[in-house]
């Protein structure tokens, strides 16, 4: 394991290294348009995603580059038997003055821990809710048990309106994987460390294992950026 670490680490600075040159040669080639480079460190307690456990506990790292509307970006994170990365890329703009985005995203993992994920990723913030799709995702299974198809919602509302420093979501999955999500979220900046806290509760016909689906959880993450 911890030879696997080593490479996977290994991969991982390779990868920063190689944003951080595509954003310098964007910088090289725009004029006008900004281009910046930011890297994240992070620990979770429990590492839920989509309602879906992941970890006991997981610390992860990631780097982003934009170059004027356009992003690219990678996160690597520890799971129970593996390591996590994955790769993402995309277009923020505006459509009637209301910012939007459109990109790809791939969710990729060593030792066997699961199959590769790969989606189509839209998504508009509205002021009072924002929503984000994943509108053509494809999950390739192990042992060759072959390719699944599905589609993954999340619309995400700020209780700012009532007072409550809290987004509640609401996220489901159609298609080849099922399973819906009710979460609160609170999240801080306290001297410079991203605090953030979550609590959330997933359907009986969530993926993932029978001793983790109709559950409640909750999970204490802190995070830095520089």
């Amino acid at each position: 394991m911890k030879k696997l670490i080593k490479s996977s680490l290994s991969v991982a600075l390779a990868a920063l290294m190689s944003i951080s040159m595509f954003a310098q040669a964007g910088e090289a080639v725009a004029d006008e348009s900004s281009s910046a480079v930011s890297y994240n460190i992070g620990y979770m307690s429990e590492y839920w995603y989509r309602g879906v456990f992941q970890s006991e506990s997981s610390v992860s790292f990631g780097a982003d580059a934009e170059m004027g509307n356009f992003y690219v970006g990678t996160w690597w994170a520890d799971v129970d038997t593996g390591v996590e990365y994955d790769l993402y890329a995309g277009y923020n703009f505006a459509l009637m003055g209301i910012p939007m985005y459109a990109g790809f995203s791939g969710y990729y993992y060593s030792d066997n821990f699961d199959g590769d994920y790969e989606e189509i990723n839209i998504g508009a913030d509205l002021g009072f809710m924002s929503i984000d799709a994943a509108i053509d995702g494809e999950y390739e299974q192990l042992a060759n048990a072959g390719d699944q198809g599905y589609q993954h919602y999340t619309i995400t509302v700020p209780l700012s309106f009532v007072g409550l420093p809290l987004d509640y979501s609401y996220q489901t999955f159609t298609g080849e994987l099922t399973g819906h999500t009710h979460e609160l979220a609170y999240g801080a900046t306290v001297s410079g460390v991203d605090v953030g806290l979550t609590l959330g509760r997933n359907s009986d016909d969530s993926t993932g294992s029978s001793s983790n689906i109709d559950t409640t959880y909750a999970n204490f993450t802190l995070g830095y950026s520089f």
